[in-house]
């Protein structure tokens, strides 16, 4: 069997968003259509995102889905 672990980056490169725009995680959250901060943190830590939640990450940091995960 092929074991294959997918190591999220999206928390460490909405850090990097925030350091270089000011943004607050509750902007982000709103800007994102999450309801909360709370939620927000939900989805950037999450082991299992499908390729959806880091399409739609990358869309709003202007980067590439490749740069949200590491295999």
């Amino acid at each position: 069997m092929i074991e294959v672990k997918i190591i999220n980056k999206i928390e460490d490169k909405v850090i990097e968003y925030q350091k270089q725009t000011g943004a607050t995680k509750t902007w982000i959250a709103k800007q994102m259509g999450y309801n909360s901060p709370q939620a927000l943190d939900k989805a950037m830590k999450n082991a299992s995102n499908s390729l959806k939640v880091y399409y739609k990450f990358a869309i709003f940091l202007k980067c590439s889905v490749e740069e949200l995960y590491s295999v």
